[in-house]
């Protein structure tokens, strides 16, 4: 998929389905850690270590094939997990001369994550759940011949009055939200346009 198309896209999804939206992705958690050796500078070190794998287990697990993620991280060192994190922060911190305790607050960097989940083979689908609301599913739709598959597929939901939400726009791929309620209405519309749907990993996969 173009740029052009990408951009003209998103212009159609304001400018002609109102009901599509966008939202930014969360992969944000906290850990709470306490962790003695023999020195408070090397509980320190330690607790920060186990707090980052903690954190990128949570956060990722979701987004991500779990099986093969567990086995990815269980063989990444400390170091390279660092490079995944954009920010921290640090709260109710405690420190004894052997011993240090707080919760630490981290943000993935979900491009630098992605990154590493695909160099490693492990299936993942970054920006796709984003927090996903427990009414929510989210759909996957491969795009072959770019304009006319979208305006095909909106035309679909806006007969069938399925409200959407644009998450993620990539290649041929668009990634999509919709309620719950609207995903059999959904698979019945496209099927009777001619496309194909699957359930892959938790989430609604359709395509020509």
């Amino acid at each position: 998929m173009n740029n052009f198309l990408k951009r003209f896209i998103v212009l159609c999804s304001f400018a002609v389905f109102p009901a599509i939206a966008f939202s930014a992705t969360d992969l944000t958690s906290t850990a709470t850690v306490n962790v003695t050796s023999d020195t408070a500078s090397n509980a320190k070190i330690m607790a920060f270590n186990e707090a980052r794998r903690q954190i990128t287990t949570d956060v990722l697990s979701k987004y991500s094939d779990s099986e093969k993620f567990n086995e990815l991280i269980k063989n990444t060192d400390d170091s390279k997990l660092t490079n995944l994190i954009s920010s921290t922060n640090i709260d109710s911190e405690r420190l004894s001369t052997t011993t240090y305790s707080a919760n630490i607050k981290m943000t993935i960097d979900s491009s630098a994550a992605k990154k590493w989940l695909d160099e490693n083979g492990v299936n993942n689908w970054l920006g796709v759940e984003d927090s996903l609301p427990v009414d929510k599913t989210t759909v996957v739709i491969n795009i072959t011949d770019g304009l006319r598959d979208w305006i095909a597929f909106n035309h679909a939901m806006q007969t069938e009055k399925i409200d959407s939400e644009i998450k993620r726009i990539s290649e041929n791929e668009i990634t999509i939200t919709i309620p719950v309620t609207s995903r059999s209405s959904l698979i019945s519309a496209t099927r009777n346009l001619g496309w194909k749907s699957s359930d892959s990993e938790g989430f609604l996969q359709i395509w020509k």
